[in-house]
């Protein structure tokens, strides 16, 4: 039996031999794909921006002078203390990144809507009442509420669902056709 050539020409026609074999190999990474684009849970993510200036910091230098309120804000039992109606068993996950300079944005992902709504509107009212607990000087910084949380958004979405049982399809052809091309190279004439 003579040998086939080592060729991308020979190689595109074992692939097509072997057409069941990668044709199953996609149904599985589809499948795969659905298991975990369908069991995955939704979650809503709200966004809302403050700014923070204080005149006697900001002095124009490359860094910002805010970086160090990102911990303040971020503390949800500092957010506890200076609002009553937050409960620390019931914050959600959130983040506060500085974009930038001076500017704050709050995310706030939770399994529920309104709530990661409601939290992150939380965070940026309360924003002053938490410089004003942490510094002296609190009378220096001026806040301003620049874009409230009104609507979150989902995490999961069919796009998304669609794109991960893509994703997981042509990962398994891959796979496939990576098994097919050691056959083919363990095989052929060099």
């Amino acid at each position: 039996m003579a040998k086939t050539k080592f060729t991308f020409r020979n190689y595109l026609k074992e692939l097509r031999k072997a057409w069941i074999f990668l044709a199953i190999f996609f149904v599985i990474g589809a499948g795969i794909g659905s298991a975990y684009a369908f069991t995955r849970k939704v979650q809503y993510t709200a966004t809302a921006k403050f700014s923070v200036y204080n005149s006697h910091v900001d002095n124009g230098a490359a860094t910002s002078p805010y970086s160090q309120l990102i911990e303040l804000f971020s503390s949800a039992k500092l957010l506890a203390n200076v609002d009553e109606t937050v409960k620390l068993e019931d914050v959600p996950a959130y983040e506060v990144k500085e974009s930038p300079r001076g500017i704050f944005e709050v995310t706030v992902t939770s399994a529920d809507a309104e709530k990661a709504k409601s939290f992150a509107n939380t965070v940026i009212i309360n924003s002053s009442n938490v410089i004003a607990s942490a510094f002296d000087d609190s009378y220096n910084y001026r806040t301003t509420i620049l874009e409230e949380a009104l609507s979150a958004q989902p995490t999961v979405t069919m796009k998304t669902r669609l794109v991960s049982i893509l994703v997981a399809a042509f990962g398994m052809f891959i796979i496939a056709a990576v098994v097919i091309f050691i056959r083919f190279d363990y095989r052929s004439e060099k």
